[in-house]
């Protein structure tokens, strides 16, 4: 744990990593298989070590040492201009030394010169703490070079830009026009112009005033150019051949007038892209999904043209039928619902699946709309429409069969298929594009327009421009001519973050982050496809963000910075209070939890120098992934780090049961309580451990009991564990104190950035107040703001979850219930590695015990708000019930409605998700289910309620992404499920 203020050096290029120690010795069995192992497989550092003349040659250096040695050399203290062969050499030289005197390299040389002697005690215990993945000194985890070259590809990119059109006097009225001249590297799309000029416009300012002027986001000035400034980077020429100059030459003071609240890119007027091609009138098919269908029936002949879980709320006279998984058929001009027949056999006997609805594309009446955001689920309604064609024609009879409207709402397990599916409906039934595309920057709170062709334009022309790398470099290259640029994102880009693209709902965020589908496929509409989600009540905007992972640090009320300690994990000893029995355990921290495992299946790491040398930080992280992943798997006790009360030393040679200890109210002195280190003593460091070092004492109990380390937990109860050593036990204390410290503050953190996004939907529960200061004299709070910037929603919607950084994607206490009866119980829940797994929670128990049913993700669908709890049973969901407010332990204060904290998991049972020979599910389709079940199979359903709707919200979309990971690993599955069953004959 570190406490400072300055922020990180721009020169330390760091990956984003959770870092790992591993504590106290390794027994010598688990040394000898993680040995064999690696020999069989030819892997690790130790062969260099063992012999001198290939540990003086840096010829025989592995190629994972040099890639990692500018990072030494940074941290060393060298400065990456002074980075070359002879820097380089010495670097290699000085990480080999420092190897051969470590603890580890020291025990791989002992170990080879006495590979045929036993040891003098069975069971014996060998090596130290150590950091998982370091080698001579770095974490080979990391990947530095990566890292540098993906941030200046980034910021060194040229985008291909539109042709351009001056044209006339600003639309706006108040614009500062600036012309700039193109590179004849920059690809042009269109040649002809309207006014002989073909240079690009582009107008720079905030938008603060233009979206919500109470923003908490200070006001940025207009950025303003001169003729004696190179390019839009602020004095930086970004390409040659490009200049900045202002149109018809107006003087200084004239442009400094002339603002606008946009950064816009604008093209030549040129033609709007046309329809894609309409389906084949022969009946082909078009797409066909899988897809969990709600259906439901109104008399009204239209109850809205854009139905979505709003206006089904308020919506009256809805019969629903049950959630059902249909195959659905986009054919020509009319979408096909087929379902399993009701009586076996006949399927066989027709030659096709039974054809439940059909849905007509073309008729006036059928209208598209997205209906949940959250769930990506879209909407259908139509007149009722025949299913019998006309046997003549063998076409289809889009005849009225009874008054009233269907309402289709489909779900598809995956959420970029079901951007797809709402795309291509939406271009087919006449969907336009706007003239321009407006993309927001939370953080620089600006805007930036690329206007799109006002005529019929080639569509793969229009996809090269508006892709998801060109569409964040044309943002880039005019977001450059904003003041904050250099000090907001420039400075984060070059430590290694990326800009990307997302959709945002209100307080909900979709990351683009998938440009080819679930076949491999090139989805060139990845960024348009976002267009069509704007036919619902809550608008969509486009944004480009810094891609956050989950915050690492955070910052005290003095200022300063605490950073997230290393998760830590090793072996220990259990001491039960009753009998004194030992029972040895193998203890873990993954994202706040401690974890209790049995020895056997602890899956400990790879101690220093079994490192593979052939394998990449990527390969290596994975590896760690999977680990961890495991880990998870087979635990048989958690226990949350905020529930710890302290942590103390045993001074007692009996274990007690319970006791009477109280957390301290004031912060500062709860703060002081667990910073402070342990006392160590002469007697701690010269325990050399185990029965070896006992049998050189005379007070053994005495040892023994200072080898003990208690956690006091706040339901007052007290477990102890015994450490291998006296020194292991307090490096125990120091690194628990350390995690649980950190972990309780970021649960406030966390629950106050929470009430700061739920602030932008409603006014705060509880009114902020001030001391000393008379209330009149403040300014009125921020009104609610449902389109500001929102920058925290980084957090929430963090790229851990789509790279797996962490072996816990999303995790947190729910409450969940038995099927669709029973009461609410609360869980502590984890979603792993294409997997969800529960621990129940018991408030007298000291470690929470697993629900032995591990929930598998293959073919599972998330459904949340409103139509999730119309699948419960009736008189369990009042729509009109109000729900008080509430205020919870860790300060986050929530009044959201039953249905918004509610949301469901259809999942079939498929046993574990984790195969003991492969892995996780999600990285090895190999370990993946063969058989495909039939659409009438029943499924189980989860269903889960969390304290508030942006909680709801995140896990959702934590649910989908897995979901779609695990689809996107086995492809041939996918295919032969989308495949399987036979259409009706059209």
């Amino acid at each position: 744990m570190s406490n400072d203020t300055s922020p990180n050096p721009s020169a330390e290029l760091v990956e984003h990593a959770h870092h790992r120690v591993f504590i106290g010795p390794m027994p010598e069995r688990v040394v000898v298989h993680t040995e064999a192992h690696a020999r069989k497989h030819g892997h690790g550092l130790f062969h260099s070590a063992r012999e001198e003349q290939a540990a003086d040659d840096s010829q025989s250096v592995s190629h994972l040492l040099k890639e990692h040695a500018f990072t030494f050399f940074l941290r060393r203290g060298g400065k990456a201009e002074n980075w070359g062969e002879a820097e380089e050499q010495s670097t290699l030289e000085e990480m080999m030394q420092r190897w051969k005197k470590s603890e580890w390299g020291s025990i791989w040389s002992h170990r080879q010169k006495q590979a045929n002697q036993s040891s003098t005690f069975p069971g014996s215990w060998i090596g130290g703490s150590f950091e998982v993945g370091s080698v001579l000194g770095v974490n080979v985890l990391q990947d530095s070079a990566s890292l540098r070259d993906r941030a200046t590809d980034q910021l060194n990119r040229i985008p291909i830009q539109p042709e351009t059109l001056v044209a006339g006097g600003d639309p706006d009225g108040d614009a500062t026009r600036l012309a700039a001249q193109k590179s004849a590297a920059t690809p042009v799309l269109h040649s002809s112009s309207v006014s002989g000029s073909s240079e690009p416009i582009a107008t720079v300012s905030d938008a603060s005033h233009a979206s919500h002027s109470n923003s908490k986001s200070p006001l940025l000035e207009t950025a303003t150019a001169s003729t004696s400034s190179p390019s839009f980077s602020g004095g930086q020429p970004k390409s040659k051949g490009r200049q900045v100059q202002y149109e018809n030459d107006a003087p200084p003071a004239t442009r400094e007038t002339r603002c606008s609240q946009d950064v816009r890119i604008s093209e030549v007027v040129s033609p709007r892209p046309t329809l894609p091609p309409p389906p084949s009138d022969k009946g082909e098919v078009v797409l066909r999904d899988r897809m969990l269908v709600r259906v439901s029936y109104t008399e009204e002949e239209s109850p809205t043209p854009k139905f979505d879980e709003a206006q089904n709320r308020t919506a009256r006279s809805l019969v629903y039928q049950d959630w059902a998984e249909f195959l659905v058929a986009w054919r020509h001009n009319r979408l096909e619902l087929y379902e399993d027949y009701s009586v076996p056999g006949k399927e066989w006997i027709t030659g096709h699946k039974h054809l439940a609805y059909v849905i007509p594309l073309k008729s006036p009446k059928t209208q598209l709309s997205l209906y949940s955001f959250v769930d990506m689920t879209f909407c259908l309604t139509c007149q009722p429409t025949s299913t019998r064609p006309n046997g003549s024609t063998l076409r289809w009879r889009f005849r009225k069969e009874k008054e009233g409207t269907n309402v289709f709402v489909f779900k598809l397990k995956c959420r970029s298929r079901a951007y797809d599916w709402t795309w291509l409906l939406w271009r087919y039934m006449g969907g336009n594009l706007p003239k321009a595309i407006e993309v927001r920057n939370p953080r620089l709170d600006t805007r930036v327009k690329i206007d799109i062709p006002s005529g019929p334009m080639d569509m793969e022309q229009l996809f090269k421009v508006f892709n998801r790398d060109n569409v964040i470099s044309l943002c880039m290259d005019s977001l450059r001519a904003v003041n904050n640029w250099n000090a907001l994102i420039e400075r984060e880009i070059l430590s290694g973050k990326t800009l990307e693209l997302a959709w945002r709902v209100d307080t909900d965020l979709d990351w683009i982050w998938l440009e080819d589908d679930i076949e491999g496929k090139k989805r060139d509409w990845a960024v348009l496809c976002g267009l069509a989600l704007r036919q619902s009540t809550s608008p969509a905007f486009l944004e480009i963000r810094l891609a956050e992972h989950y915050p690492d640090h955070f910052h005290l009320r003095n200022g300063k910075r605490l950073r997230e300690p290393p998760a830590i994990e090793g072996y220990l000893e259990r001491v039960k209070p009753n009998t004194q029995i030992k029972q040895q355990v193998y203890l873990t921290t993954h994202t706040g939890y401690l974890l209790s495992l049995p020895p056997t299946r602890a899956h400990p790491p790879t101690p220093p120098g079994l490192t593979p040398l052939n394998a990449g930080a990527k390969s290596l992280r994975a590896m760690e992934f999977q680990r961890g992943t495991m880990q998870l798997m087979d635990t048989i006790g958690v226990c949350d780090l905020k529930s710890i009360l302290l942590i103390r030393r045993a001074f007692q040679a009996q274990p007690p049961h319970t006791h009477r200890e109280k957390e301290p109210e004031a912060d500062d002195i709860w703060f002081r309580l667990w910073s402070q280190p342990e006392e160590r003593t002469v007697d701690d460091e010269e325990d050399q451990g185990g029965e070896e070092g006992l049998a050189r004492l005379n007070d053994k109990t005495q040892c023994r009991m200072k080898r003990c380390f208690e956690l006091l937990l706040k339901n007052g109860r007290v477990v102890r564990f015994e450490a291998h050593s006296r020194r292991v036990a307090v490096e125990w204390i120091e690194r628990l104190r350390a995690l649980v410290l950190y972990w309780k503050e970021r649960q406030r953190v966390d629950a106050r950035e929470e009430m700061d996004l739920a602030h932008s939907r409603r006014p705060r529960l509880t009114p902020r107040m001030h001391a000393r200061v008379d209330d009149r004299e403040l300014p009125p709070e921020t009104p609610a703001d449902a389109g500001g910037p929102m920058p925290a929603l980084g957090w929430l919607y963090n790229w851990c979850v789509l790279d797996g950084c962490k072996s816990i994607i999303h995790g947190g206490k729910v409450y969940t219930r038995r099927g669709l009866r029973g009461q609410y119980k609360p869980v502590q829940m984890f979603l792993i590695s294409g997997s969800i797994i529960q621990f129940r929670i018991n408030p007298n128990s000291a470690l929470h015990r697993p629900v032995h049913k591990k929930i598998s993700l293959v073919d599972a669908y998330v459904c949340s708000g409103y139509l999730a709890a119309l699948a419960l049973p009736s008189g369990q969901y009042n729509a009109n019930s109000g729900i008080a407010p509430r205020r919870y332990q860790d300060g986050l204060e929530a009044d959201d409605a039953e249905e918004d904290m509610l949301f469901m998991v259809w999942y079939h049972p498929q046993g574990s998700a984790v195969d003991r020979a492969q892995g996780p599910l999600s990285t090895t389709p190999q370990a993946l289910p063969k058989a495909i079940t039939p659409l009438s199979a029943k499924r189980k359903i989860l269903v889960c309620r969390t304290r508030s709707k942006i909680e709801r919200d995140a896990w959702c979309w934590a649910l989908n992404t897995e979901i779609e990971k695990v689809a996107r690993a086995q492809k041939d599955r996918e295919s032969r499920i989308r495949a399987d069953g036979t259409l009706l004959q059209a």
